[in-house]
Protein backbone atom coordinates (compact mmCIF):
# COMPACT_ATOMS: atom_id res chain seq x y z
CA UNK A 1 0.00 0.00 0.00
CA UNK A 2 1.30 3.62 -1.09
CA UNK A 3 2.58 5.53 2.21
CA UNK A 4 0.86 8.95 2.51
CA UNK A 5 2.26 12.25 1.64
CA UNK A 6 3.07 12.95 5.31
CA UNK A 7 4.84 10.04 5.43
CA UNK A 8 6.80 10.86 2.70
CA UNK A 9 7.60 13.82 4.06
CA UNK A 10 9.21 13.11 6.86
CA UNK A 11 11.22 10.87 5.02
CA UNK A 12 12.93 13.51 2.86
CA UNK A 13 12.55 15.89 5.84
CA UNK A 14 14.90 13.25 7.69
CA UNK A 15 17.55 13.84 5.40
CA UNK A 16 18.26 17.44 6.02
CA UNK A 17 20.04 16.56 9.57
CA UNK A 18 22.64 15.82 9.06
CA UNK A 19 23.38 15.97 5.34
CA UNK A 20 25.53 13.69 3.42
CA UNK A 21 28.54 14.18 1.19
CA UNK A 22 26.60 14.48 -1.67
CA UNK A 23 23.80 16.80 -0.05
CA UNK A 24 26.82 19.36 0.93
CA UNK A 25 28.60 19.86 -1.95
CA UNK A 26 25.07 20.12 -4.17
CA UNK A 27 24.31 22.72 -1.09
CA UNK A 28 27.59 24.20 -1.81
CA UNK A 29 26.94 24.56 -5.54
CA UNK A 30 23.24 26.49 -4.98
CA UNK A 31 25.10 28.70 -3.16
CA UNK A 32 27.35 29.37 -5.25
CA UNK A 33 24.58 29.95 -8.03
CA UNK A 34 22.24 31.91 -6.21
CA UNK A 35 24.36 33.54 -3.21
CA UNK A 36 24.66 37.46 -3.49
CA UNK A 37 26.39 39.53 -5.56
CA UNK A 38 28.70 35.94 -6.73
CA UNK A 39 25.31 34.68 -8.04
CA UNK A 40 24.58 33.92 -11.43
CA UNK A 41 22.22 36.77 -13.20
CA UNK A 42 20.75 33.87 -15.01
CA UNK A 43 20.40 30.49 -13.53
CA UNK A 44 20.24 27.03 -15.67
CA UNK A 45 17.18 25.60 -13.85
CA UNK A 46 18.07 22.30 -15.27
CA UNK A 47 21.33 22.23 -13.06
CA UNK A 48 19.60 23.90 -10.00
CA UNK A 49 16.54 21.10 -10.35
CA UNK A 50 19.96 18.50 -10.61
CA UNK A 51 21.27 19.96 -7.42
CA UNK A 52 17.82 20.69 -5.95
CA UNK A 53 17.13 17.03 -6.07
CA UNK A 54 19.96 15.13 -4.24
CA UNK A 55 19.48 17.99 -1.41
CA UNK A 56 15.84 17.58 -0.66
CA UNK A 57 14.46 14.90 -2.92
CA UNK A 58 16.36 11.79 -1.64
CA UNK A 59 17.47 11.81 -5.60
CA UNK A 60 14.04 9.98 -6.30
CA UNK A 61 13.11 12.72 -9.15
CA UNK A 62 15.94 12.28 -11.59
CA UNK A 63 15.17 10.49 -14.60
CA UNK A 64 11.98 10.54 -14.14
CA UNK A 65 10.81 13.90 -14.21
CA UNK A 66 11.89 17.04 -16.96
CA UNK A 67 12.05 20.19 -16.75
CA UNK A 68 10.66 22.24 -19.40
CA UNK A 69 10.32 26.46 -20.03
CA UNK A 70 6.13 26.96 -20.99
CA UNK A 71 4.84 30.07 -23.44
CA UNK A 72 1.61 28.94 -23.88
CA UNK A 73 1.17 28.52 -19.72
CA UNK A 74 0.04 32.20 -18.69
CA UNK A 75 -2.73 31.18 -15.70
CA UNK A 76 -0.22 29.48 -13.03
CA UNK A 77 3.71 30.05 -12.72
CA UNK A 78 3.90 26.15 -13.11
CA UNK A 79 2.38 22.96 -13.13
CA UNK A 80 3.33 19.32 -12.25
CA UNK A 81 1.78 16.71 -14.12
CA UNK A 82 1.91 13.21 -14.93
CA UNK A 83 2.47 11.83 -18.35
CA UNK A 84 2.38 8.63 -20.10
CA UNK A 85 5.81 7.10 -20.88
CA UNK A 86 6.34 4.38 -23.34
CA UNK A 87 4.71 1.64 -22.40
CA UNK A 88 1.26 4.11 -22.31
CA UNK A 89 1.17 4.20 -18.86
CA UNK A 90 1.66 7.13 -16.70
CA UNK A 91 4.87 7.04 -14.87
CA UNK A 92 6.62 10.28 -16.20
CA UNK A 93 6.54 13.57 -15.02
CA UNK A 94 6.54 16.35 -16.66
CA UNK A 95 7.34 19.99 -14.15
CA UNK A 96 6.37 23.26 -16.83
CA UNK A 97 7.41 26.81 -15.69
CA UNK A 98 5.42 29.87 -16.97
CA UNK A 99 7.81 31.81 -19.02
CA UNK A 100 5.34 34.27 -19.95
CA UNK A 101 5.28 35.15 -15.95
CA UNK A 102 8.46 34.14 -14.62
CA UNK A 103 10.60 35.78 -17.14
CA UNK A 104 10.43 39.74 -16.17
CA UNK A 105 10.03 38.04 -12.01
CA UNK A 106 12.91 38.19 -9.67
CA UNK A 107 14.94 34.95 -10.50
CA UNK A 108 13.94 34.10 -6.46
CA UNK A 109 10.31 33.72 -8.00
CA UNK A 110 11.25 31.28 -10.44
CA UNK A 111 13.67 29.07 -7.92
CA UNK A 112 10.52 29.07 -5.28
CA UNK A 113 7.79 28.14 -8.23
CA UNK A 114 10.39 24.88 -9.55
CA UNK A 115 10.45 23.96 -6.14
CA UNK A 116 7.09 24.22 -5.60
CA UNK A 117 6.17 21.81 -8.53
CA UNK A 118 9.37 19.67 -7.27
CA UNK A 119 7.39 18.94 -4.05
CA UNK A 120 4.47 17.71 -6.43
CA UNK A 121 6.94 15.64 -8.62
CA UNK A 122 8.47 14.20 -5.78
CA UNK A 123 4.87 13.26 -4.07
CA UNK A 124 3.71 11.62 -7.58
CA UNK A 125 6.97 9.55 -7.26
CA UNK A 126 6.39 8.35 -3.45
CA UNK A 127 2.88 8.60 -3.38
CA UNK A 128 1.35 7.49 -6.91
CA UNK A 129 -1.65 9.60 -8.11
CA UNK A 130 -3.46 10.09 -5.05
CA UNK A 131 -1.13 12.96 -4.42
CA UNK A 132 -2.97 14.72 -7.17
CA UNK A 133 -6.42 15.03 -4.99
CA UNK A 134 -4.49 15.19 -1.87
CA UNK A 135 -6.47 15.31 1.57
CA UNK A 136 -7.22 19.02 0.93
CA UNK A 137 -8.49 18.40 -2.70
CA UNK A 138 -5.51 20.57 -4.52
CA UNK A 139 -2.32 18.82 -3.39
CA UNK A 140 -1.34 20.99 -1.04
CA UNK A 141 -2.00 19.27 2.10
CA UNK A 142 -0.38 18.41 5.21
CA UNK A 143 2.38 16.25 3.94
CA UNK A 144 3.00 19.23 0.88
CA UNK A 145 3.00 22.13 3.79
CA UNK A 146 5.62 19.89 6.18
CA UNK A 147 7.95 19.51 3.45
CA UNK A 148 7.52 23.51 1.43
CA UNK A 149 8.14 24.76 5.62
CA UNK A 150 10.82 22.19 6.16
CA UNK A 151 12.23 23.19 2.26
CA UNK A 152 12.02 27.01 3.58
CA UNK A 153 13.58 26.79 7.08
CA UNK A 154 16.75 24.89 5.53
CA UNK A 155 17.67 27.17 2.18
CA UNK A 156 15.67 30.50 3.39
CA UNK A 157 13.33 29.92 0.28
CA UNK A 158 10.04 31.26 0.24
CA UNK A 159 7.63 28.29 -1.15
CA UNK A 160 4.00 28.98 -1.06
CA UNK A 161 0.59 27.11 -2.01
CA UNK A 162 -0.15 30.42 -4.38
CA UNK A 163 1.88 32.73 -6.12
CA UNK A 164 1.10 36.68 -6.17
CA UNK A 165 1.61 37.42 -10.01
CA UNK A 166 -1.88 38.74 -10.51
CA UNK A 167 -0.90 41.59 -12.47
CA UNK A 168 1.01 39.51 -14.77
CA UNK A 169 -1.94 37.01 -15.07
CA UNK A 170 -4.55 40.26 -15.54
CA UNK A 171 -1.83 41.21 -18.41
CA UNK A 172 -2.40 38.12 -20.65
CA UNK A 173 -6.49 37.97 -20.22
CA UNK A 174 -6.97 39.78 -23.09
CA UNK A 175 -10.16 38.34 -24.64
CA UNK A 176 -12.79 39.87 -22.60
CA UNK A 177 -16.81 39.04 -22.87
CA UNK A 178 -19.15 41.33 -20.79
CA UNK A 179 -22.87 40.25 -19.95
CA UNK A 180 -25.81 42.02 -20.89
CA UNK A 181 -27.82 40.96 -17.87
CA UNK A 182 -28.17 42.15 -13.61
CA UNK A 183 -24.90 40.75 -12.85
CA UNK A 184 -22.96 43.26 -14.63
CA UNK A 185 -24.10 45.90 -12.16
CA UNK A 186 -23.07 43.45 -9.07
CA UNK A 187 -19.29 43.38 -7.96
CA UNK A 188 -16.67 41.66 -7.83
CA UNK A 189 -16.85 40.89 -11.54
CA UNK A 190 -19.32 42.96 -13.05
CA UNK A 191 -20.73 40.43 -15.48
CA UNK A 192 -17.00 40.59 -17.28
CA UNK A 193 -15.04 37.17 -18.10
CA UNK A 194 -11.44 37.60 -18.71
CA UNK A 195 -9.23 34.78 -20.25
CA UNK A 196 -5.97 34.50 -21.79
CA UNK A 197 -7.54 32.36 -24.75
CA UNK A 198 -10.22 32.40 -26.96
CA UNK A 199 -12.37 30.62 -25.22
CA UNK A 200 -16.50 31.85 -24.71
CA UNK A 201 -18.26 31.35 -21.25
CA UNK A 202 -20.20 28.38 -22.19
CA UNK A 203 -22.11 25.26 -20.17
CA UNK A 204 -18.68 23.94 -19.99
CA UNK A 205 -17.79 26.41 -17.26
CA UNK A 206 -18.63 25.12 -13.63
CA UNK A 207 -20.67 28.31 -12.59
CA UNK A 208 -22.65 28.24 -16.02
CA UNK A 209 -25.13 26.79 -14.67
CA UNK A 210 -25.93 29.27 -11.65
CA UNK A 211 -25.18 31.87 -13.77
CA UNK A 212 -28.20 31.16 -15.81
CA UNK A 213 -30.39 30.61 -12.82
CA UNK A 214 -29.03 34.08 -11.29
CA UNK A 215 -28.75 36.27 -13.78
CA UNK A 216 -29.97 34.59 -17.30
CA UNK A 217 -27.78 37.30 -19.59
CA UNK A 218 -26.18 36.49 -22.70
CA UNK A 219 -22.04 37.36 -23.14
CA UNK A 220 -20.68 39.37 -25.46
CA UNK A 221 -17.15 39.52 -26.46
CA UNK A 222 -16.00 43.20 -26.38
CA UNK A 223 -12.32 42.99 -26.52
CA UNK A 224 -9.42 40.50 -28.04
CA UNK A 225 -5.98 41.28 -29.04
CA UNK A 226 -5.13 42.22 -32.34
CA UNK A 227 -4.38 38.73 -34.67
CA UNK A 228 -0.42 38.62 -35.49
CA UNK A 229 0.38 38.75 -39.66
CA UNK A 230 0.83 34.79 -38.73
CA UNK A 231 -2.32 34.38 -37.57
CA UNK A 232 -3.80 36.65 -40.68
CA UNK A 233 -2.10 34.78 -43.53
CA UNK A 234 -3.66 30.84 -41.63
CA UNK A 235 -6.93 32.18 -41.94
CA UNK A 236 -9.03 30.66 -44.49
CA UNK A 237 -11.00 32.77 -46.86
CA UNK A 238 -14.12 32.23 -45.57
CA UNK A 239 -12.62 33.17 -42.25
CA UNK A 240 -11.46 36.60 -43.41
CA UNK A 241 -14.62 37.15 -44.98
CA UNK A 242 -16.35 36.88 -41.27
CA UNK A 243 -14.45 39.48 -39.69
CA UNK A 244 -14.77 41.93 -42.65
CA UNK A 245 -18.80 41.10 -42.43
CA UNK A 246 -18.87 41.88 -38.58
CA UNK A 247 -16.82 44.90 -39.00
CA UNK A 248 -19.23 46.43 -41.82
CA UNK A 249 -22.48 45.04 -39.57
CA UNK A 250 -20.65 47.10 -36.47
CA UNK A 251 -20.20 50.13 -38.70
CA UNK A 252 -23.15 50.99 -40.55
CA UNK A 253 -25.79 50.03 -37.57
CA UNK A 254 -27.56 53.05 -36.45
CA UNK A 255 -27.73 52.93 -33.28
CA UNK A 256 -25.94 51.13 -29.90
CA UNK A 257 -28.30 48.71 -27.59
CA UNK A 258 -28.60 51.94 -25.11
CA UNK A 259 -29.82 53.99 -27.97
CA UNK A 260 -26.04 56.08 -28.59
CA UNK A 261 -24.71 56.44 -32.14
CA UNK A 262 -22.36 53.91 -33.07
CA UNK A 263 -18.97 55.21 -33.74
CA UNK A 264 -19.20 54.03 -37.76
CA UNK A 265 -22.36 56.17 -38.22
CA UNK A 266 -20.29 59.16 -36.73
CA UNK A 267 -17.22 58.58 -38.74
CA UNK A 268 -19.35 58.81 -42.09
CA UNK A 269 -20.99 62.12 -41.65
CA UNK A 270 -17.67 63.52 -40.15
CA UNK A 271 -16.03 62.33 -43.13
CA UNK A 272 -18.93 63.78 -45.68
CA UNK A 273 -18.71 66.81 -44.04
CA UNK A 274 -14.94 67.00 -44.62
CA UNK A 275 -15.42 65.49 -48.46
CA UNK A 276 -18.08 68.37 -48.83
CA UNK A 277 -16.07 71.41 -47.48
CA UNK A 278 -12.65 70.45 -49.26
CA UNK A 279 -14.68 70.10 -52.77
CA UNK A 280 -15.90 73.85 -52.61
CA UNK A 281 -12.42 74.55 -52.36
CA UNK A 282 -11.82 72.49 -55.53
CA UNK A 283 -13.65 74.67 -57.55
CA UNK A 284 -16.61 73.06 -60.39
CA UNK A 285 -13.61 70.42 -62.02
CA UNK A 286 -13.88 68.68 -58.59
CA UNK A 287 -17.55 69.21 -57.20
CA UNK A 288 -20.07 66.64 -56.34
CA UNK A 289 -23.83 67.11 -57.52
CA UNK A 290 -26.47 65.84 -55.23
CA UNK A 291 -29.97 65.23 -57.08
CA UNK A 292 -31.70 67.32 -54.16
CA UNK A 293 -30.96 69.06 -50.97
CA UNK A 294 -31.71 65.94 -48.52
CA UNK A 295 -28.33 64.71 -48.84
CA UNK A 296 -26.81 64.17 -45.44
CA UNK A 297 -24.12 62.15 -43.60
CA UNK A 298 -26.03 58.83 -44.02
CA UNK A 299 -26.57 59.32 -47.68
CA UNK A 300 -22.48 58.75 -48.80
CA UNK A 301 -21.85 56.13 -51.06
CA UNK A 302 -19.19 53.39 -49.84
CA UNK A 303 -17.75 51.36 -51.89
CA UNK A 304 -16.04 48.42 -50.57
CA UNK A 305 -14.78 44.84 -52.18
CA UNK A 306 -15.63 41.32 -51.21
CA UNK A 307 -13.33 39.72 -49.43
CA UNK A 308 -13.05 36.55 -51.40
CA UNK A 309 -13.96 37.45 -54.52
CA UNK A 310 -13.00 40.98 -54.88
CA UNK A 311 -16.10 42.20 -56.32
CA UNK A 312 -16.98 45.82 -55.82
CA UNK A 313 -20.09 47.35 -54.25
CA UNK A 314 -21.93 49.40 -52.22
CA UNK A 315 -21.86 48.79 -48.39
CA UNK A 316 -25.50 48.04 -48.33
CA UNK A 317 -24.94 44.77 -50.56
CA UNK A 318 -21.86 43.54 -49.15
CA UNK A 319 -23.80 41.71 -46.83
CA UNK A 320 -26.67 40.30 -48.62
CA UNK A 321 -24.02 39.70 -51.15
CA UNK A 322 -21.69 37.50 -48.58
CA UNK A 323 -25.02 35.62 -47.72
CA UNK A 324 -25.90 34.55 -51.13
CA UNK A 325 -22.83 33.79 -53.16
CA UNK A 326 -20.73 32.62 -50.75
CA UNK A 327 -22.90 30.86 -47.82
CA UNK A 328 -20.74 29.47 -45.20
Amino acid sequence: MPITDEEAALQAISTLDPLSKDQRVALDQVNHLLGGDHGEPHVDMHELFRLFNVIYFRGLLLPRVEVSWSSRLTLCAGICELVKDEQGKYRRIRLKLSEALLKYRPCSDTVDTLLHEAIHAYFFITTSWRHSRGDDGTGHGNGFLLLADAINNHGNYLVAVYHTFHDEVDNYRTHIWQCDGPCRHRAPYFGLVKRSMNRAPSKADSWWKQHLEECGGNYMKIAEPELTKKQLQSMSAMERAGRQKNKIDAWVKDKDADGNPRNGQQRIGKEANESSSKNESLGAKRQMSFADDTFNSHSKVMIVGCPICDQRMTVADINTHLDSEHPS
